[in-house]
């Protein structure tokens, strides 16, 4: 059963068309903020979505997490922990950070293991504000 040149013709055309589509889809697709090429971190799978969240108070307590170099912060205005990825900045912010400091983040208020918290994941979304004195 040979092809006739119009069927190659459209064979052709139909495959250029889902190569572009393809490309497309890469090319506009939205960015996260994820590095991709970090397979081995849990992230993306346990958490739901989320509710766009602002806090803004005091250092109660920092400490890292025992694996990823994520960091958990303690403020007084809120009793939701705020989990700091290693993407925002994690390690830069445990160096600088201090109890008694103020902090603004801006992070997504979700589910952790059936308990809230707000996860940041973007260093532009922490903020240090240092006491004046």
């Amino acid at each position: 059963m040979m092809m006739q040149r119009e069927e190659k013709m459209v064979l052709v055309l139909l495959l250029m068309a889902m190569g572009s589509l393809a490309v497309a889809f890469w090319a506009f697709a939205p960015d996260d903020g994820r590095n991709d090429s970090v397979s081995a971190s849990p992230l993306p799978e346990r958490y739901d979505s989320g509710i766009s969240t602002l806090a803004e108070g005091l250092v109660k307590e920092v400490k890292p997490t025992k694996s990823g170099g994520h960091i958990l912060v303690t403020i007084d205005s809120t009793s939701l922990p705020i989990f700091i990825t290693r993407q925002a900045g994690a390690e830069k912010i445990l160096g600088g950070l201090k109890r008694g400091d103020r902090l603004w983040v801006r992070g997504m208020q979700k589910d952790y293991q059936g308990r809230e918290e707000i996860e940041v994941t973007r260093p532009s979304d922490v903020k240090i504000i240092k006491p004046q004195y």
